[in-house]
């Protein structure tokens, strides 16, 4: 099951953008493979800091053995894998560009995670003999320049990292390994999605040229209650908030979309919406919170 979507993104820069559609279409694939699977818990976009560090991991996944990290990787030319380990980014087939392997990141992420967390609970032993996997996920339009020695097994196509995962979760259920009860995903998964600190910033807005008389300005509409909320094309109070590529309004009464512009109710400015299970809270960048609405 999805139980955290991605952060809202905020990003003018063009690889910033071209990262966070890497993010959202495996954010997709792991919802169309996994969203039915309750033995399975799917946690997008979660960012830790322990000290003055931090670290941020793509996708997470929660399974019955372990845990898996992705790393998604957005490429629209050639990447190459070294038969010595180093990564090469190729542009229009001829200018190279060097850059740091993911999978000594991804591998560094879930050091800093299984320390955290065995910090957290007090029980580093026993995070220690749980099994971390990472995979690296490059999209769908690059093309991989593999190694004389072979494809690597932990780096494939976004659309191919379901298949990996459940050769993962299959390969970790061997006799001996280490076995997570529904309540430890659950605790774990809790955990992490409270200590989540993505990193915001204000939108970008562009400076509006000066208006020649003043103009009245409506102010900006205050958060729904909860519980009063209501379809504006039937009426119906029978709503749920569910995710495409960003948070909407679903009436179940009469199946028509509504779009979620919310504003913070102490600031008044632009806010984002984020999802603990069934509650939706309305934060803007300021770090006010308050609840937006309870899915039935």
């Amino acid at each position: 099951m999805i139980y955290k979507e991605l952060d809202d993104f905020y990003g003018d820069d063009k690889f910033a953008r071209a990262g966070r559609a890497a993010e959202e279409k495996m954010a997709f694939y792991l919802k169309r493979f996994f969203a039915a699977d309750p033995d399975l818990l799917v946690l997008n976009g979660i960012r830790l800091q322990t000290d003055g560090d931090a670290a941020q991991i793509d996708h997470l996944i929660i399974h019955q053995y372990g845990l898996v990290i992705v790393e998604s990787k957005s490429v629209h030319g050639k990447i190459q894998i070294k038969d010595d380990g180093q990564w090469v980014r190729w542009y229009k087939d001829k200018q190279s560009k060097g850059m740091a392997s993911p999978l000594t990141q991804a591998e560094m992420q879930a050091r800093f995670f299984r320390e955290h967390l065995g910090n957290a609970a007090n029980q580093q032993e026993a995070f220690q003999r749980i099994a971390f996997d990472v995979l690296i996920a490059i999209s769908d339009d690059g093309v991989i320049l593999w190694p004389k020695s072979g494809p690597l097994e932990r780096v494939c196509k976004a659309d191919q990292i379901p298949e990996r995962i459940e050769a993962i979760r299959r390969q970790r259920s061997a006799p001996g390994n280490v076995s997570l009860s529904p309540a430890n995903r659950e605790k774990i998964a809790a955990y992490l999605a409270a200590m989540n600190r993505p990193l915001r910033a204000e939108p970008v807005i562009a400076p509006k040229a000066p208006e020649p008389e003043p103009v009245a300005v409506t102010p900006p509409p205050p958060v729904p209650d909860p519980e009063k909320q209501k379809c504006r094309h039937c009426t119906s109070p029978d709503l749920e908030i569910r995710y495409g590529y960003s948070y909407y309004f679903f009436c179940k009464s009469c199946g028509k979309n509504m779009p979620i512009d919310p504003v913070c109710p102490t600031c008044d400015k632009p806010a984002r919406l984020r999802k603990q299970k069934s509650e939706f809270f309305v934060e803007c960048p300021a770090g006010h919170s308050a609840l937006y609405f309870l899915n039935p």
